[in-house]
């Protein structure tokens, strides 16, 4: 394997190891956010002032809640997202220069019966080329997918806890 496809394939899993530690922390703000959510809703009161005033900490600990999510794991979810268009955009203009290797390996294959089986190998090998640059392609799309929607799933849940 070529240091190129090899650093690509490292990048991928390290969008996937940024992924996971960012679903990871939504998962414990989330957490976090219904442990307080359940203590507070534990306070029995009542007089109307102190409930408004319970009431109020909820919203202030929602809006807290809110803007740490959104910095800290939509933030991280953007930037593994915009890692994987990069990604993605590397390997794919790879990928065309492989397709083209292959299409020329085809043309001199035909120039000649002289060499017409280095051709052959070169063009197999440059094909299952392109077919790894596909893999890697999709795994960086997947992540990038899987990341997204788990960042949205848990933003959903996160910002209706103390509601």
């Amino acid at each position: 394997m070529g240091s190129f496809k090899g650093k690509s394939m490292e990048n991928v899993q390290e969008m996937r190891e940024r992924s996971r530690e960012t679903t990871d922390l939504g998962r414990e703000m989330q957490e976090d956010a219904e442990k307080i959510n359940h203590l507070l809703d534990s306070i029995s009161l009542l007089d109307d002032e102190d409930m408004a005033e319970l009431g109020k900490a909820k919203d202030s600990y929602q809006g807290s809640f809110d803007c740490a999510y959104s910095d800290q794991v939509e933030t991280s979810g953007k930037e593994i997202s915009e890692r994987g268009d990069q990604i993605r955009s590397e390997v794919g203009a790879e990928l065309e220069n492989v397709r083209d290797g292959s299409k020329t390996m085809d043309q001199a294959r035909g120039v000649s019966e002289i060499g017409r089986e280095a051709a052959e190998a070169g063009k197999e090998s440059l094909e299952r080329s392109g077919k790894e640059y596909e893999d890697i392609s999709a795994d960086a799309e997947r992540v990038t997918d899987e990341t997204g929607k788990e960042v949205e799933r848990l933003k959903s849940e996160v910002s209706r806890i103390f509601g």
